[in-house]
């Protein structure tokens, strides 16, 4: 068993554990699966070296060439074209049906609405714009590596990448509006694009892309309200790593991320009480961590997901 299999293995496990050990609490058991969900859905997404950029195109036509003596499957004999076609309806297929079963989706005539930014009295306080940025920059990264994986060149897979994401996004935003608890923003748009166009950006200049990600931290501070709106429980970050600094990256503080980031509480509990937070904080790079020692799937994975409790904070409530 290879060291990065063993290593995904054990996170599953312990994962399962955890969420057995729960079960009899349901706001645990809830929790968990969404933090199971979360991790098996970035480690297959980046299951490919090419996620990250180390397999290129010729090393996958080799790979591939040397596959011709065992038996390929007909997902293999499709061209890249409809590879990506595929990706791109059952991407927009899941989120469509999930907007069926819990955003209430074609309960009513499709309309438009005001959600408002991050002001306080906006709907989320901006936790749901910060949430279309991250989801629409992840989900640009991962379309991306994999039309690279399927063997387009690395400038159209990026563009393809971040248009497939937007996409995605754009026909959720246009179920949103026949939601009667949702409806069309236009600043859900805004944010989509921002993250598309952040996805280019970051590619197109890999020096930043050492330097600087972002997070999302999933943890358990109300009872969890859903998966992709649970934004009580969510902190989204903008990382500073250190070791991406060529005069930092061989000394201690290689291993040290600087975060600052924006989380909100009681807009999606009905709660009074309703506040915005900016935080700062500092933690260990995991990601550096596990590429350097084999095991790069889950370290890029965790380029974009931060371990839950692993970041000290110190906050700062807006008015």
């Amino acid at each position: 068993m290879k060291g990065g299999t063993f290593i995904e293995t054990c996170n599953v496990h312990l994962l399962c554990s955890f969420a057995i050990l729960s079960y009899r609490t349901n706001i645990m058991k809830k929790y968990f699966l969404n933090i199971l969900l979360f991790t098996f859905t970035f480690t297959v997404i980046f299951k490919s070296l090419a996620c990250g950029g180390e397999l290129k195109k010729d090393v996958y036509n080799i790979l591939k060439a040397d596959q011709t003596d065992k038996e390929i499957s007909w997902w293999d004999e499709l061209p890249k074209e409809k590879k990506a076609l595929y990706a791109n309806i059952s991407a927009a297929t899941f989120i469509t049906l999930y907007g069926f079963a819990d955003w209430d989706y074609g309960s009513k005539g499709f309309y438009f609405t005001n959600e408002g930014w991050f002001e306080k009295g906006s709907k989320y306080g901006g936790a749901d714009k910060a949430g279309h940025f991250w989801s629409t920059y992840a989900m640009a990264d991962a379309f991306a590596g994999l039309y690279r994986h399927w063997g387009y060149d690395a400038k159209p897979a990026n563009h393809y990448g971040a248009f497939s994401s937007w996409a995605v996004q754009a026909i959720m935003e246009l179920n949103d509006g026949t939601s009667e608890t949702q409806g069309f923003d236009w600043g859900d748009m805004t944010m989509n694009t921002l993250g598309a166009v952040t996805s280019l950006f970051m590619e197109q200049y890999p020096a930043l892309d050492r330097k600087i990600d972002f997070r999302l931290e999933y943890a358990l501070n109300v009872p969890v309200q859903g998966l992709f709106d649970d934004y009580s429980n969510m902190y989204y970050s903008l990382v500073v790593k250190l070791g991406g600094f060529e005069q930092l990256e061989h000394s201690w503080l290689q291993w040290a991320e600087l975060h600052a980031g924006y989380c909100t509480r009681g807009y999606d509990t009905g709660d009074e009480d309703k506040e915005r937070r900016l935080y700062f904080g500092i933690s260990f790079n995991f990601s550096r961590f596990l590429h350097q020692h084999n095991f790069p799937n889950i370290g890029k994975a965790l380029e974009y997901l931060q371990i839950p409790y692993t970041v000290p904070k110190i906050f700062k409530k807006l008015g």
